[in-house]
C-alpha cells in the first residue's frame, strides 16, 4: 500500500492516550468495588490491547486485522491469568474457554445480586479485566485508528454511568477528575494511522472541548455527590461514612426498600448458636419529622465495643431470659452499622474501632473497613405480659421518644380510640399492634403503597390506603404509641431467616422495620405491626397471633370450583421461620448463558461502530449518483466529486481539490497510472465540470455526459487501483472530512 502513516512518536502518543482515558474511566468501579484485586489485569489488559495496536498500525497492517490482533492478545491474557488449562500455560482452548464462561457466569450473578461495594473474587477480576480490555479497543480503534476522538467520549462515558448507576453512595470525587482528565488528554492528543498524517492539535477546538468536557465532569461529580447516600453515619469524620450533621432521615428505608425489591434472594448473614428466632437490629430511629418521617437523631460517643458492655440505657434488673453466643457471618453484608442481636454484653472479632451507643442499642464504626465474622454475647429478655403490666417507675430515657410534635389533631384522636380500654402501657402497645394486624381492619402488606391524597402520608396510610410495608406499618404504629404516651422508636434490621442444619441464613428477603416500645425497668420491647403472612415475624410470648386470613371470597370472573387438593402439601414455615429458598418459585434462568449475550452486544456495537465510515460513503456515493443521473444543472459537479473522493480512498491525494480541474485530473492521472484510453474519460470529466462552472447557464450542454465520464473513469481505477478491504471498511474520504470538522 502506498498510503502514507503516522509518525511512529505520534502514533505512539494517540495511543498511550487513548490507553490513559481508558484506564482513568475504570476508576469509576472503585465506587462499587471492595478492594483493588482488579487493578492489576485491567492494566495489564488496557496494555496489551494499547501494545497490540500500536504495533499493527506500526507493521501497515489491515485495520481489521490490528481489531483482531487487539482481541486474540486479551484472549492470551485473561487465560494466562485465570485459568488453569490453557494450552502452553496461556492459548485459550477448549477447557479454558470452559472455565472462562463458568467465571463469567459467576460474575454476573454477584453482579445482579451483590451489594456494593462487593470483594473482588476471580470471577469478577475477570468480568472486570475483559470488560475493559474491550472499552480500551473500541476507544484505541475510535479515537487513534479512525481518528475521532471526541466519539470515544461516549464509550467512556458508558464505562462510567455502570458503577454511577450501581452505587449506594457517591463515586469517590477524584474518579471524575480522572475521567476528565483521561478526555481531554484524549482530545489533546488525537491521532490517526492509516490514510492520513496524524498529529497532535492540542489548540483551538481541541482545547475548547477539553474545557468544555473538564466543566461538565466537575459539575457532575458536584451534583452526584449528594445522591445515594443512605446508610452514611451523621458524625463520622473524614476518613469515614459521612458528614458531621444531619439525620439519616428516610434512606434506611430506601435501602431497605431496595433489599425487599431485588427479584433474588442475596445471602447477607451465617448464624450459628442463636437460640431461639428474634430480631437482627442494625439501627434505631429516635426522631420522629412529620414532614421528613423518621430520622437517627444524635448518637452519643459510645463505648468502646470490644470492652464488656453496659446495660442499655433506662435498664436497671433485665428480664430473664435465654443466654448465649452467637457467631454472625457477613457473608454479604458491609456497613457502618453492625447489627446485634437481644441485649447485647460483648462483642469481638469485628476489627477495631466500634462503638456501641447504650441509648440508641447500636454498634457503630466511623471508619470504612472489611466486614469480618464476628461473635455476640447476649441474653434474650422475655418478659411475661404480667411484667410489662406492671412495669413502673421513672422513665429514665430522653425525652425524645416521647416527642409527637407535628402529629396531627386526626393521628392523635385515632391513637386515643384505639387505645381507649387498655388500661397500662402495655395494653396500649398489644392494641395498637392488633389493629395494624386484624385482617378486618383493611391493612395489607405491599411493597407499593396506595395514592397519596392529602399531602400527609401517615394520614393517607391509616385512614385511606392501608396498603404498604414495613417502612410505612412500624412508622404508623411508633407514631400511635407516642401520642398515646408510650416511648417508642423505629428499629431497622432483619427478621431471623431460614434454618439451614446448624445455622440460620438472613437474606435481603428478611429485611425488615419493626417497633420497640420502653417499659421502665426492663427497657426496650419488640412489637411488630406489619402483617407477614410467611411466618417471617417471631413472636414473643407476650404477641398474640394475628387473625387467621379469611378464605377470600371469589371474583366475578373466577371459577366457582373448588380447587383440587394437591397429593402433598409443603408444611408451613414454623412461627418466625422464613421459607427456606428452595421452597420458593425458582428465578428466572439466567445463569452463565448471560454473559454471552452482554459479549454479542459488545461486538455487534464494534462491527456498528467499525460500518459508520463505509455507511457515510455509501450514502453519499447514493446521493450523488441521483444528481448525475438527473442530467440537470449540477451533475457534472456531483460526478467530478465522486470521482475524487474514489481517489481518495485508494490513496490519491486530495491537495490539487483546492487548484483547477485541471491541475487536480493531472495529479490524479499521475497517482493511480492512468494512460492512454483511461485517462481520456477524466479528460472529459474535467471538460463538462469547466463547461458547467465557467459556460452561460443558457448555453446547451456538448460533449460526453457526466454519468459516461465518470463511469468510464471509475472502470479505469478499478482496474489500476483496485480498492482494498480495509479502505472499502474506514473510506479515508469520510475519514478526512471527519478529521477536518474535528
Amino acid at each position: 500500500m502506498s498510503s502514507r502513516v503516522s509518525a511512529p512518536g505520534t502514533t505512539a502518543g494517540a495511543t498511550l492516550a487513548a490507553a490513559a482515558a481508558s484506564l482513568a474511566a475504570a476508576t469509576a468501579f472503585t465506587g462499587v468495588l471492595g478492594d483493588g484485586r482488579w487493578i492489576v489485569p485491567t492494566v495489564l489488559a488496557v496494555a496489551v490491547v494499547g501494545g497490540a495496536g500500536l504495533l499493527g498500525r506500526t507493521m501497515r497492517w489491515w485495520s481489521p486485522l490490528v481489531v483482531l490482533s487487539q482481541l486474540a492478545v486479551l484472549a492470551v491474557l485473561v487465560s494466562a491469568l485465570f485459568t488453569r488449562s490453557a494450552l502452553l500455560g496461556a492459548l485459550p482452548g477448549p477447557s479454558a474457554l470452559g472455565e472462562l464462561s463458568a467465571l463469567l457466569g459467576q460474575a454476573m450473578q454477584v453482579a445482579r445480586e451483590g451489594v456494593p461495594p462487593v470483594p473482588v473474587e476471580p470471577p469478577l477480576q475477570v468480568l472486570i479485566c475483559l470488560g475493559v480490555g474491550l472499552v480500551a479497543l473500541l476507544v484505541d480503534l475510535v479515537a487513534v485508528t479512525v481518528g475521532v476522538p471526541a466519539v470515544a467520549g461516549l464509550v467512556l462515558l458508558c464505562v462510567v454511568a455502570i458503577p454511577a448507576s450501581l452505587a449506594p453512595n457517591m463515586l469517590p470525587w477524584w474518579t471524575f477528575a480522572a475521567g476528565a482528565a483521561g478526555f481531554a488528554l484524549l482530545l489533546a492528543c488525537s491521532g490517526r494511522s492509516g490514510g492520513a498524517e496524524a498529529r497532535v492539535r492540542p489548540g483551538g477546538l481541541a482545547a475548547a472541548l477539553t474545557a468544555t468536557a473538564g466543566v461538565v465532569a466537575l459539575l457532575t461529580g458536584v451534583v452526584f455527590t449528594g445522591v445515594g447516600t443512605e446508610g452514611r453515619l451523621p458524625g463520622g469524620a473524614s476518613a469515614g461514612y459521612g458528614p458531621a450533621s444531619g439525620g439519616v432521615g428516610l434512606r434506611p428505608f430506601t435501602s431497605l426498600r431496595g433489599q425487599l425489591d431485588r427479584d433474588n434472594a442475596v445471602d447477607l448473614f451465617r448464624v450459628s448458636g442463636l437460640p431461639r428466632p428474634t430480631y437482627l437490629r442494625a439501627m434505631t430511629l429516635q426522631h420522629f419529622d412529620p414532614a421528613r418521617g423518621w430520622e437517627l437523631g444524635s448518637l452519643t460517643a459510645g463505648v468502646d465495643a470490644q470492652q464488656p458492655l453496659p446495660l442499655p440505657e433506662g435498664v436497671e434488673t433485665p428480664a430473664a431470659g435465654p443466654a448465649a453466643t452467637v457467631r454472625i457471618d457477613p457473608v454479604g453484608y458491609r456497613d457502618p452499622w453492625l447489627p446485634i442481636f437481644g441485649v447485647p454484653k460483648a462483642v469481638r472479632g469485628m476489627g477495631e474501632q466500634w462503638q456501641y451507643d447504650p441509648a440508641s442499642g447500636v454498634v457503630f464504626t466511623q471508619v470504612r473497613q472489611e466486614s469480618r465474622p464476628y461473635e455476640e454475647e447476649l441474653t434474650l429478655p422475655a418478659p411475661t405480659p404480667e411484667q410489662l403490666r406492671e412495669a413502673n417507675g421513672p422513665i429514665t430515657i430522653s425525652p425524645a421518644y416521647l416527642d409527637a410534635t407535628g402529629v396531627s389533631p386526626r393521628i392523635a384522636g385515632l391513637a386515643r380510640e384505639i387505645t381507649a380500654e387498655a388500661p397500662t402501657s402495655f395494653d396500649k402497645a398489644v392494641a395498637l399492634q392488633r389493629f395494624f394486624t386484624d385482617r378486618a381492619n383493611g391493612f395489607r402488606y405491599d411493597l407499593s403503597t396506595g395514592p397519596s391524597t392529602s399531602g400527609n402520608a401517615l394520614e393517607d396510610f391509616l385512614f385511606r390506603g392501608k396498603r404498604g410495608f414495613c417502612e410505612q406499618f412500624a412508622s404508623s404504629m411508633a407514631v400511635l404509641l407516642r401520642a398515646s404516651g408510650v416511648p417508642a422508636r423505629v428499629a431497622v434490621g432483619f427478621t431471623s431467616g431460614y434454618r439451614d442444619g446448624d445455622e440460620r441464613v438472613i437474606t435481603t428477603n428478611d429485611a425488615h422495620a419493626w417497633v420497640e416500645a420502653y417499659f421502665p425497668q426492663y427497657g426496650w420491647v419488640t412489637f411488630d405491626p406489619t402483617p407477614l403472612a410467611d411466618g417471617r415475624t417471631p413472636l414473643r410470648g407476650y404477641q398474640p397471633p394475628p387473625p387467621p386470613v379469611p378464605a377470600p371470597a371469589p371474583g366475578a370472573g373466577d371459577s366457582q370450583q373448588p380447587a383440587p387438593e394437591s397429593p402433598t402439601r409443603t408444611p408451613s414455615p414454623a412461627p418466625g421461620e422464613s421459607p427456606r429458598p428452595d421452597e420458593l418459585p425458582a428465578p428466572a434462568e439466567g445463569g452463565s448463558g448471560t454473559w454471552w449475550v452482554a459479549t454479542g452486544v459488545a461486538l455487534l456495537a464494534a462491527l456498528l461502530l467499525c460500518a459508520v465510515p463505509a455507511g457515510l460513503r455509501e450514502a453519499r456515493r447514493r446521493w450523488r449518483w441521483r444528481e448525475i443521473r438527473s442530467g440537470e444543472r449540477g451533475a457534472a459537479t456531483a460526478a467530478w466529486r465522486e470521482l475524487l473522493d474514489e481517489s481518495t480512498d485508494r490513496g490519491g491525494s486530495r491537495r490539487g481539490a483546492n487548484g483547477t480541474a485541471r491541475t487536480a485530473a493531472a495529479e490524479l492521472i499521475g497517482a493511480h497510472g492512468l494512460t492512454g484510453a483511461a485517462a481520456e474519460p477524466v479528460h472529459d470529466l474535467v471538460g463538462a465540470v469547466e463547461r458547467e462552472w465557467y459556460a452561460p447557464a443558457d448555453r446547451a450542454v456538448t460533449g460526453t455526459g457526466p454519468a459516461e465520464s465518470l463511469t468510464a473513469a471509475l472502470e479505469g481505477l478499478r482496474e489500476r487501483a483496485p480498492l482494498s478491504p480495509r479502505r472499502r471498511l474506514l473510506p479515508p474520504s469520510v475519514l478526512a472530512r471527519l478529521d477536518r470538522r474535528g
